[in-house]
């Protein structure tokens, strides 16, 4: 019987048939009829239609109808007679050099530590071989460091096999646990599905939110690391699985503030109520501006800034005139000398937050002003009474106006797309594939691809929508129509 030296030893040793492969879940076309199976070391690499050839000149008698067989690409899409080159996992030899100096200790000494000999521990100096993931977690105890410097990889950048082999656990080992951690709908964990997952090939079984929801949680209680690391990892090798990363917007919150809003509503006098709905206008009003500046690709600094509102100025009016809420109060009559008793009275509630500092009016130089903000608690209240819902909480991941109006943009310019710098502002960090500001994830909606071009020219980038953005348009256009009636909708979205 032969054996194959490939990423490891391969031997045959028995010989199956099935009409799909279980690795991957493709099924043979019933022209194929049943294809083999290669039981090696008691693991079955599954075969598909389309797959690489491997020689199997040497197989014994028993074998010899498989003289060149269909292997599964998940595993061995390389393979060509018998040959398949080794993945390099990333390590930085000179690293490690330099921390065993550090530590003081030979390579006789590193090697007795960790269980190889001081030959292997040279080998791996010389960037020779890769340390397995044990011994690579055990180098990393041992010389008191982290096992992101010996493999060179920055903390934050790591993927999915990166945060397996920094807990120092091989496939083998991991596969057994995430079975056990996953429900069983998803199917049965093998090192196959493990091993695409890792080369960033999507698993069919885990490519839906309910999946990602079960498995990231689980991959990051075996590497022990937090869930944002593992969510990280992940997009960084399914980009376009971002839709799917993002945490459902819970109504819970909201509507723990309605009614908590709605008490604090009934207690206020109506002197209180026109105040407080003075101070709230002015404040959305501001929040709007800030949204205006941002779709424009402006920053307009902090909500704790933009959203301190000027409410009187110590002054004569005819000098500086009057503020936004005082304009709003003396329309409806309630502009008086007793405003400063209904702030605080407000600002006791917790309701808003009441504060002075100077403004500089010709000719009278530096003068006092008194500001307000309004608080989260302040505006639920006045959302309860008033009955209005919050424009950037309407439900589950609906998009605000500017984002609905970008991603509207780009869907209409169809399957030519839009112009690179037809899409402005920074909403393209928003619903882009990618990382948005911050290092969140972005929500995948549209991608910035090369046109195809007709070769005489520079091939030019344009704005597409992808599956998750006609998806997202298909399912909630007609809740968008309703939301934002002054917004074109698309309405050949099902086509899109």
């Amino acid at each position: 019987m032969r054996s194959y030296s490939l990423a490891i030893s391969w031997v045959v040793c028995s010989i199956h048939t099935a009409s799909s492969c279980r690795a991957c879940d493709v099924t043979v076309p019933p022209s194929v009829g049943p294809v083999p199976w290669l039981c090696v070391y008691g693991r079955r690499a599954g075969a598909v239609a389309e797959g690489c050839w491997a020689d199997m000149a040497d197989v014994p008698a028993r074998g010899r109808a498989l003289l060149r067989l269909r292997v599964c690409h998940y595993r061995l899409q390389e393979v060509y007679n018998g040959v398949m080159p080794r993945r390099i996992e990333p390590f930085a030899p000179g690293s490690l050099a330099l921390r065993r100096r550090t530590a003081g200790l030979t390579q006789a000494q590193l090697g007795a530590a960790v269980g190889v000999s001081a030959r292997q521990i040279a080998s791996y100096e010389r960037g020779a071989h890769a340390p397995s993931p044990r011994h690579l977690h055990l180098m990393a105890r041992v010389l008191k460091t982290s096992a992101h410097e010996l493999a060179g990889v920055p903390a934050g950048e790591e993927s999915l096999a990166d945060l397996r082999r920094f807990a120092g656990l091989d496939r083998v080992g991991v596969v057994p646990l995430l079975d056990a951690a996953l429900p069983a709908e998803l199917g049965r964990v093998t090192e196959w599905k493990l091993q695409a997952m890792e080369n960033g090939r999507p698993v069919r079984a885990w490519s839906s939110r309910e999946a990602l929801q079960a498995i990231i949680p689980a991959l990051a209680k075996i590497y022990r690391v937090p869930v944002r690391t593992v969510r990280r990892s992940w997009f960084r090798s399914f980009p376009e699985q971002g839709h799917l990363l993002r945490t459902p917007k819970a109504p819970g919150r909201e509507q723990g503030q309605r009614h908590g809003g709605s008490g604090a509503w009934e207690e206020l006098t109506r002197r209180q109520r026109a105040y407080l709905v003075a101070c709230f206008r002015e404040d959305q009003l501001a929040q709007r501006r800030a949204d205006e500046s941002r779709a424009a690709g402006r920053d307009p600094g902090r909500a704790v800034q933009w959203r301190r509102i000027p409410f009187a100025v110590r002054a004569d009016p005819a000098f500086t005139g009057y503020t936004g809420v005082q304009q709003r109060l003396r329309a409806e009559g309630w502009h008086d000398a007793g405003a400063g008793a209904t702030l605080h009275a407000l600002a006791r509630r917790k309701l808003l937050r009441v504060s002075e500092d100077e403004v500089e009016v010709f000719p009278l130089g530096f003068v006092p002003r008194v500001v307000v903000e309004m608080t989260r608690a302040g505006r639920a209240c006045v959302r309860a009474g008033l009955g209005e819902r919050p424009a950037s909480h309407t439900r589950g991941d609906l998009l605000s106006e500017w984002l609905w109006v970008a991603l509207v943009k780009v869907a209409e310019a169809g399957e030519a797309g839009l112009a690179e710098d037809g899409l402005w502002g920074r909403a393209k960090f928003y619903l882009g594939t990618g990382y948005r500001p911050g290092g969140t994830l972005s929500r995948g909606f549209i991608d910035c691809l090369p046109d195809a071009g007709d070769g005489s020219q520079e091939r030019m980038y344009r704005w597409v929508v992808t599956a998750a953005g006609r998806d997202h348009i298909r399912h909630h256009a007609a809740d968008y129509r309703e939301l934002y009636p002054g917004v074109a909708a698309v309405e050949r979205a099902p086509e899109i």
